[in-house]
């Protein structure tokens, strides 16, 4: 039998039975793997608390045919006040689905398990910009899946003398004047958008969060991610912003989504 000790993160937990629960856990060590937690839905289980959607936490894996058993866990970081800021849920479901739906089982990503978990950690901060955090997840999330777009030179001539830049998805990034001419589907880009999409690409969140971003380059770095993202990663699941968004316009609240 297979038994290995590594730190997840829950991206979904499926009731199974009574009081079992199957996890979709993203792992420094695995990957994504699905794991049983037997029994974790009980109120004494000592499974309980890691077995909550985006828990973070130390599990023994045992493995078992085609899925692995959780044994033992112990909790990191439940990250339960989230469920409790409409917001910050929002956020979360959203970058966990994107994981979980771009990510392949058993293939690791480390730098993509960090990202997840200290996101997860700023989205319970009361002093930080939710909305710019999950653009620059999804801006360090392309790099981390191997779709960096390029955006400190032309992607299609290579120069740094980009003049009056323009932003081209299917291209793969910024284009100069002279060969955006030559392009169709060319975004309108702020320099000040595009030096901040350089700065996410260039630090960890972390250091990113401390930045001071207007909300109307919070919005167009926005619109050009979505473009990205629907033409580069497969079944984009919107659904938790779009609720979010809803709510918002429900209170009569503009927040540029």
């Amino acid at each position: 039998m297979i038994i290995l000790n590594t730190q997840g993160i829950v991206l979904k937990a499926v009731r199974y039975e009574e009081n079992d629960v199957i996890l979709t856990l993203f792992t420094r060590k695995l990957g994504k793997v699905a794991a049983l937690a037997k029994g974790a839905k009980k109120n004494k289980s000592s499974l309980l608390s890691s077995s909550q959607l985006f828990s973070y936490s130390n599990y023994t894996l045992k493995k078992q045919g085609s899925m692995y058993r959780v044994s033992q866990s112990d909790i990191i970081k439940s990250f339960y006040d989230i469920s409790y800021d409409i917001e910050a849920f929002s956020y979360a479901t959203y970058i966990t689905k994107l994981v979980e739906g771009s990510t392949l089982e058993n293939q690791t990503n480390n730098r993509l398990f960090i990202l997840l978990a200290q996101t997860l950690h700023l989205y319970t901060q009361t002093d930080v910009d939710k909305k710019y955090i999950t653009r620059a997840f999804e801006l360090k999330f392309l790099d981390y899946i191997g779709f960096k777009p390029v955006v400190n030179r032309c992607c299609g001539c290579g120069t740094k003398n980009l003049g009056k830049p323009t932003f081209n998805v299917y291209e793969g990034g910024t284009l100069c004047k002279i060969c955006s001419e030559n392009s169709e589907n060319n975004l309108d880009i702020d320099i000040t958008t595009l030096k901040l999409m350089e700065y996410i690409l260039s630090n960890d969140i972390l250091q990113c969060s401390k930045a001071k971003v207007s909300k109307y380059i919070t919005y167009e770095l926005g619109k050009i991610l979505k473009q990205y993202l629907n033409i580069y990663v497969d079944n984009v699941n919107l659904k938790s912003l779009n609720l979010l968004q809803s709510i918002q316009n429900n209170k009569g609240v503009d927040k540029g989504e």
